[in-house]
């Protein structure tokens, strides 16, 4: 059964995977960590960074809650939840940020992961979300329709990543 969990070291190795198989497939949308960087140390080395994230504590960065979706012994994706709207989640990154491995979609997993991840944020006493999806995802679109998003507009967008394309904006009422 999948789960949403906090960033532990027991998932480090499912998660070194899970951006391989990123990197290996040219995945643009929502882009993890270079699996390059994954050493042995690397959770530690990242941990107070994530912590002070939730806290606020990183100069011009929103609060955000990142959490890794396992099923039983298995990484599957993550999730990331930002808690305030500020103009670059507005216009860049969204509140909710979500992915399935590679070798783990078509098989419900994003739709499982977006619906956890839309509990998490109720429990931030938030009352609406905003997932920010290139107009090219139509899976990620598809889900976040599924659980309930309303098109606000469709923006031009830019990101290392992605490049210049057009990107959809939802609202998701809790």
């Amino acid at each position: 059964m999948l789960e949403l969990i906090k960033r532990c070291p027991q998932y480090v190795c499912g998660y070194k995977e899970y951006c391989k198989e990123a990197f290996e497939n040219n995945v643009i949308y929502f882009r993890p960590t270079n699996p390059k960087q994954i050493d042995n140390e690397w959770f530690s080395r990242t941990k107070d960074w994530y912590d002070k994230k939730e806290t606020g504590q990183i100069p011009n960065q929103p609060i955000s809650f990142h959490f890794w979706a396992v099923d039983g012994e298995k990484f599957i994706g993550e999730f990331q939840l930002r808690t305030e709207f500020t103009p670059e989640i507005m216009s860049g990154i969204g509140s909710i940020g979500y992915a399935v491995r590679v070798s783990e979609q078509g098989k419900g997993y994003g739709t499982e992961i977006l619906k956890q991840g839309l509990d998490i944020a109720k429990n931030h006493n938030m009352s609406k979300v905003l997932l920010n999806i290139n107009d090219e995802n139509l899976v990620s679109a598809h889900v976040c329709e599924k659980l309930g998003g309303k098109l606000m507009d469709k923006i031009p967008s830019y990101n290392d990543a992605e490049g210049h394309h057009i990107m959809r904006r939802y609202w998701i009422y809790l």
